[in-house]
């Protein structure tokens, strides 16, 4: 094999390792979303238990319902989000957003619950209402994130199902892996600390998306740049010439 050979075998190779590292920082992406909604879910009942009683058909019941709607809105704005050009950057920002309201939530925790016991509803409907005003906004924040992971990695229409598989499958292990830590382990720590932390892994993870959006558009820009100049030179050569000629 000759030079330019190897350098075009080599090409293909990191352009694949490339491709790989990609899809699998997307699947990482859904499989700490999945995580963090059992998470919360779990805390959830923890949180509304105090105010509202700890009855399955209660407060479990609340928090269960809630999730499962917020996530079936969250998969249908993911879905119409990844359509867009800029679905990185808006994944970017959900995400933050997501976190920043993890962060903020123990500090209304109590005024939420208190305001909405005073009202007067009973403990089924003042449960459910708790946990969508607290849990509702993140929950389908963090669901819109399945679509644009399967968006992301669907290059042809045939893959469409097995990415779809593979981005439900991972991400509802590791949804299984935050259900079983949460219940056995974190739940015994600090609630408030707990929630803070989740808050903060989903800014970072946010704002890691975005700076790589940023630098991708940058590249994306000069890019394109080089490509009207490499276009333009010929034509302002061809003019040079005929003025000389």
């Amino acid at each position: 094999m000759n030079g330019s050979g190897r350098s075009e075998l080599m090409r293909i190779r990191l352009k694949q390792f490339r491709r790989k590292l990609r899809a699998a920082a997307i699947v990482f992406i859904a499989c700490v979303c999945g995580w963090f909604v059992m998470e919360l879910e779990i805390l959830g009942v923890r949180v509304l238990a105090p105010y509202f009683g700890s009855a399955v058909y209660v407060v479990m019941g609340s928090v269960i319902g809630v999730f499962l709607l917020s996530l079936s809105a969250g998969y249908m704005v993911g879905g119409w989000l990844s359509r867009k050009t800029n679905s990185k950057r808006t994944l970017g920002v959900n995400l933050m957003a997501a976190g920043v309201w993890l962060c903020a939530m123990p500090f209304f925790i109590e005024p939420v619950c208190d305001g909405i016991f005073n009202v007067g509803l009973d403990e089924k409907w003042g449960s459910l209402l708790a946990a969508l005003v607290l849990f509702g906004a993140p929950t389908l924040l963090l669901g819109t994130v399945s679509p644009t992971a399967v968006r992301w990695l669907t290059r042809r229409a045939s893959d469409s199902g097995l990415n779809a598989g593979l981005v439900l499958a991972f991400s509802t292990v590791a949804g299984f892996a935050g259900c079983v830590v949460t219940a056995f382990y974190l739940v015994l720590l600090s609630m408030r600390h707990t929630i803070c932390a989740s808050g903060v892994v989903l800014v970072a993870l946010g704002a890691t998306i975005l700076v790589q959006a940023a630098v991708q558009a940058g590249r994306n820009l000069s890019s394109e740049a080089e490509g009207k100049t490499d276009e333009q030179i010929p034509e302002n050569r061809h003019s040079f010439y005929s003025i000389g000629d």
